[in-house]
């Protein structure tokens, strides 16, 4: 057994394709034999540098080929690699260099003064690379850097592996409820068994190309990065501009002949909203995969209806758990707007099953907390005991010691058709009137109607009345008022749904993962309620 590190990826396509493109992004190529030299070279240097087995080095790049050299560099020199989002606040780099205390720290010329800031008064001091030429520093840095000049001298024989398959891979930050990101520890083995079952699953072959859209420090890019290595296929990486035009985005598709595409759901809907599915394009597209949200079911209506020999899948899962616990081929195109996206069914190896808050099993259509157990879940959070703690948990209903299961957080219903349905965050609910009420099924019913390209739900307390209210956002495609929207929506949910304020924008705020920036829309609120409430007092004066 001699692949059962993830870095093993490269040195088999390498053997088995040396010629061909393993990497493309831009103009820019890299054979399979290019690529494998060059992580070897990145991983001596790391280790002539001090790096040894489970050190942690971060990077810190803009979208490149470097992203994949870095990430194999790293992982060849029996470190843990850990991406550093170069487009999040400096406050952000400094929490996550802070707590992961990296032996080493990559980036390129664009990125070094930042980083230079950022660890200048930190009472540690990690090497930094540059993995550009020296020429390309800019004036002001005077520390001495080790360059690619240096990295080139470095011997391009493959390192020795030191590893197992349990030590980990790889951290990623997520968002924590105080506001510190928390970093998901996710092993090698984590990680094969994923890509095993994505491999089997999509039936993907060294004659795919496949498209990475997702940040390289966001989950989704697990299955961008690994399944075209293992496979010997081609990962064609989208440039940060591609993902502001969609005409480009799907001009991309076609140049490459992409063949395979895991997308965040909130750019396939902004694809579909933007009028850019004509028919006759991107016919070398095979296989669509949408996840990170709730995808609205109208704009997946539009994708069927425009591309109805295309294969579309929805996924589902948390950092937690790698990269997808469950997943739902959409075989024919849904008849109602309204009609939610099944979350489908638990992937090979992996078990899901809904808790109610006694512990206990839910039966087929009552609503509980999505948990997951098996070989993807993740040894828990980096230097934070209490958080694992509360988050992977003891299987209640297993037999043996030691059995594990992570509770999501998320809310669903089984159907009896053994499919599952997700319902909303647990922490996102609330009750009005004696109703639980969820802000997926309110934002799903204003999502449906047809000039409405997005919407979001926050609950927020009214300064004015001091009670929990429904407040709507909605970016509109064309003319609309909050009247209009209202009566529309009254058509579509209770009144107790109802919002109780209902706020146009232009765009509904999104992170970096497309997932709804909830917390922007409660500072915005709050400062729309101050300027409501101000000018009701002078009003009255």
């Amino acid at each position: 057994m001699t692949n059962y590190l993830v870095q093993t990826y490269i040195d088999i396509s390498r053997e088995l394709a040396p010629h061909k493109t393993a990497v493309s992004c831009g103009k820019y190529s890299i054979t399979y034999e290019q690529l494998y030299v060059a992580t070897n070279k990145l991983a001596n240097c790391l280790m002539a540098m001090g790096v040894s087995r489970q050190d942690r080095v971060a990077f810190c790049l803009k979208r490149s080929i470097n992203c994949i050299i870095a990430i194999f560099g790293i992982l060849k020199s029996d470190a843990i690699y850990v991406p550093v989002d170069s487009k999040s606040p400096l406050k952000r780099w400094r929490k996550i260099i802070d707590d992961c205390r990296p032996t080493a720290l990559i980036c390129d010329s664009g990125n070094i003064e930042n980083i230079q800031d950022v660890i200048a008064d930190m009472d540690f001091t990690p090497k930094i690379i540059v993995v550009e030429s020296s020429e390309k520093l800019p004036k002001s840095i005077k520390r001495p850097l080790v360059c690619q000049e240096q990295i080139d001298e470095h011997s391009n024989a493959k390192p020795k592996y030191k590893n197992i398959d349990i030590d980990i891979a790889y951290i990623l930050y997520t968002s924590g409820s105080t506001g510190n990101p928390k970093g998901v520890m996710i092993s090698h083995f984590n990680i094969i068994n994923y890509i095993d079952w994505a491999v089997d699953c999509f039936n993907i072959t060294e004659k795919d190309n496949i498209l990475s859209t997702a940040p390289f420090h966001f989950d989704m890019s697990t299955f961008d990065v690994y399944c075209p290595m293992k496979t010997g296929a081609t990962l064609s990486i989208a440039l940060e501009g591609y993902l502001l035009f969609p005409n480009k985005l799907l001009t991309l598709i076609e140049e490459d002949q992409i063949t395979i595409w895991k997308a965040v759901s909130s750019l396939i809907m902004y694809l579909a909203r933007a009028g850019s599915l004509g028919k006759g394009r991107i016919g070398s597209l095979k296989r669509i995969l949408f996840s990170g949200e709730v995808l609205a079911t109208k704009h997946l209506i539009r994708w069927m209806e425009s591309y109805p020999d295309k294969l579309f899948y929805n996924a589902y899962g948390p950092t937690e758990a790698t990269g997808i616990s469950t997943y739902y081929h959409v075989q024919q195109v849904p008849k109602d707007p309204l009609e939610p996206i099944p979350m489908g069914m638990a992937c090979t190896n992996t078990e899901v099953f809904l808790l109610k808050e006694d512990n206990s099993l839910t039966e087929p259509g009552e609503v509980g907390e999505l948990c997951i157990r098996g070989s993807s879940l993740s040894r828990g959070y980096w230097n934070d005991t209490e958080k694992t703690e509360r988050a992977f948990v003891a299987n209640r209903l297993g037999e043996f010691q030691g059995d594990r299961i992570y509770r999501t957080g998320d809310l669903a219903k089984l159907r009896t058709d053994g499919n599952y349905v997700f319902i909303g965050r647990k922490d996102d609910q609330i009750k009005s009137m004696g109703y639980r009420i969820e802000p997926s099924e309110i934002e799903n019913a204003i999502s449906s109607l047809d000039k409405i390209n997005d919407a979001a739900i926050i609950f927020a307390r009214s300064e004015k009345f001091d009670l929990t209210e429904i407040i709507a956002f909605f970016a509109p495609n064309e003319g609309v008022t909050p009247d209009e929207l209202m009566k529309e929506l009254s058509k579509n949910v209770p009144n107790y749904m109802l919002p109780q304020h209902i706020i146009g924008l232009k765009h509904i705020p999104r992170t970096d993962r497309g997932k709804v920036d909830r917390e922007a829309l409660r500072q915005y609120y709050a400062s729309y309620q101050s300027q409501t409430l101000s000018g009701a007092l002078d009003n009255t004066n």
